[in-house]
């Protein structure tokens, strides 16, 4: 099972448990983040995932408009807010188009692993968010059944 499959099968995983509406891994590469794996709920139109997919696939260090680039930067995780973030570029555009009201973006590795959610989403908490994102980059290799709780 290469990287991609086994980081797609926890990206399913973190959806299915944090009704996330879309989540990816990418990898530190040089000056850039290179997309590992990405996934977006079922109901999540081709044309948003295409879209996301192409525009993420290689992602400079200096798009700070965009939470996974901040959370590397900053070494630190970062939760983006669709209400307070503009409509039109980065973050709070893809935001939207995933209908997700906020991200919780985590460096993890030698990367950063970020998952969207909807409005309605706080059955969990920002850090229990990311504290579950950590688990499941831990997992990645050996890919148990259940996340930790």
């Amino acid at each position: 099972m290469t990287e991609a499959d086994r980081a797609a099968v926890w990206l399913e995983r973190l959806i299915a448990e944090l009704g996330g509406r879309a989540a990816g891994l990418w990898r530190i590469e040089g000056d850039a983040l290179r997309l590992v794996a990405f996934l977006g709920a079922d109901d999540l139109a081709k044309e948003v995932r295409e879209g996301f997919e192409a525009a993420t696939a290689v992602v400079g260090l200096t798009r700070e408009e965009l939470s996974i680039v901040r959370a590397v930067r900053e070494g630190r995780v970062v939760v983006a807010r669709a209400a307070e973030l503009p409509p039109e570029v980065g973050s709070g555009y893809w935001l939207r188009a995933f209908g997700a009201e906020r991200s919780v973006a985590v460096p993890v590795g030698d990367g950063v692993l970020s998952v969207a959610l909807p409005a309605g989403s706080n059955r969990y908490g920002d850090e229990v968010v990311a504290e579950r994102i950590r688990a499941a980059r831990v997992g990645i290799g050996r890919c148990p059944d259940r996340l930790p709780e």
